[in-house]
């Protein structure tokens, strides 16, 4: 249970991270310059960026976007989502 609860508290934390983006983006939509709200985004880009390679590297990737592969096509190599790997 160890695992899947690391594994689930990496996906939350990705889905946070995703969310503040979204809304950091809404707001700049109306305030371009505002450069708090540019140093915030960027601060939850490095966040999101940070837990997608850090869940990448135990679990494999979320996306196809996430699948850097040196040789060979890995992507199909991992669960797809019906054999459990977005539980």
């Amino acid at each position: 249970m160890g695992a899947e609860k690391d594994r689930m508290t990496l996906l939350h934390k990705i889905s946070e991270a995703s969310f503040a983006m979204d809304e950091a983006r809404l707001f700049l939509d109306t305030h371009p310059k505002c450069e708090e709200a540019l140093a915030y985004y960027r601060d939850m880009c490095a966040v999101r960026e940070q837990m997608v390679k850090e869940y990448t590297a135990c679990y494999g990737p979320l996306s196809s976007y996430d699948c850097f592969c040196d040789d060979c096509w890995k992507w199909v190599e991992y669960p797809w989502p019906w054999e459990g790997a977005c539980k």
